[in-house]
């Protein structure tokens, strides 16, 4: 590469991408695809899940929407956390990887509160990786054009969030809650081990991105200078707030499969316990292809 604005190109050769633009695109949206599989799978049975644990629904409304709060608020760190340290790739591979070993262990814990740690460490593993790598597949778009770079990913992505549940109400269906989380440990580490190859054929993204390239090579910051940052104009905070407010209306899908698990329990005239000693702590039997879906 011989752009003007890359003195050091030549110098290292161990920053050069090994894939065009395209292919960094398709592969990072593999990688989603796998990661959704393993935390979509996961999401859809959590509330039926805790039930087995001894939760109630408002219990599961904490825990579930408190993941949700740090997988979203937590952005406000993680993405200026990117920005300053320019570790796109460090932070990204950080944050898949707090979620495909935290799905997994569900099938191990013996408590509600191990399984509620897990939950939120899957949601905080969200809120690291994705400031970071929407960050590169941007740089990846710029020639290509945005808008398509995301829709492409966007759609493998949500691909992976259709298969999961589905992977997840069969294993229940067979085995119970252990084999239909722990299953999830397969596409985890695929997940991962694509994630780890990704980064070695693209280990510079932003060298896709010619018009943003000298910005992303400039120092973070110069000594005893102290640099402006521009306000976010009074339409992010308008929108923004009518985000929050009207979040209000909606509750998480584990509370709402909670309440199918414990439908289905008074229909045999069991209370939250006995669902617990019926299903032997998870067994859905038949209709834990429904509550998946």
């Amino acid at each position: 590469m011989n752009d003007p604005r890359l003195p050091n190109a030549q110098a290292d050769p161990a920053r050069e991408n090994r894939l065009g633009p395209m292919g960094f695109v398709l592969t990072f949206g593999v990688v989603s695809m796998l990661a959704d599989v393993v935390y979509e799978g996961a999401r859809s049975i959590t509330g039926p899940y805790l039930a087995t644990l001894g939760a109630t629904a408002v219990m599961v409304g904490f825990i579930t929407g408190f993941g949700e709060a740090v997988a979203l608020v937590m952005r406000l760190g993680t993405g200026p956390l990117a920005d300053r340290t320019r570790k796109y790739w460090p932070l990204t591979i950080a944050g898949y990887a707090l979620t495909v070993i935290a799905v997994p262990l569900l099938a191990l814990v013996s408590s509600l509160w191990q399984a509620s740690a897990l939950i939120i460490m899957e949601r905080f593993g969200k809120a690291v990786r994705t400031p970071a790598r929407d960050t590169m597949l941007s740089h990846a778009g710029a020639d290509m054009g945005r808008g398509k770079a995301f829709a492409i990913h966007e759609a493998l992505d949500q691909s992976g969030a259709l298969l999961g549940p589905l992977i997840v109400g069969l294993m229940i269906t067979v085995s119970g809650y252990q084999l239909g989380f722990g299953v999830l440990a397969i596409p985890g580490a695929a997940a991962l081990v694509a994630v780890l190859l990704l980064r070695w054929a693209a280990p510079d993204p932003a060298r896709y991105d010619t018009q943003a390239v000298q910005a992303v090579r400039e120092p973070v910051s110069v000594p005893g200078q102290i640099r402006a940052r521009a306000p976010l104009p009074a339409r992010f905070w308008w929108y923004s707030a009518f985000t929050g407010v009207s979040m209000f209306g909606f509750s998480t899908f584990g509370v709402i499969s909670y309440h199918l698990e414990l439908q289905k329990g008074d229909a045999l005239g069991a209370d939250p316990g006995h669902i617990c000693r019926f299903h032997g702590r998870g067994r859905l039997g038949g209709p834990g292809l429904r509550g998946a879906l």
